[in-house]
């Protein structure tokens, strides 16, 4: 995506929408632990792979080919 320029406005948007989601839901479940921690490690699958660290590696061989 952008060929691998960080930092764009997609990426920036691509990051910040999963955190407001994060936020709203955590609200609405009013921070109930079974929900926060189900929606914390979703949060984290979805931006770990964001980051700049994670560019070009594979994890656990998806995508290899």
């Amino acid at each position: 995506m952008d060929y691998g320029v960080q930092f764009t406005s997609s990426r920036k948007f691509l990051t910040i929408s999963p955190i407001v989601l994060y936020i709203l839901a955590s609200f609405y479940t009013k921070y109930d632990p079974t929900h926060f921690v189900i929606n914390t490690c979703s949060l984290l699958s979805v931006l770990l792979p964001k980051l700049p660290q994670f560019h070009g590696v594979r994890i656990f061989g998806i995508n290899k080919y």
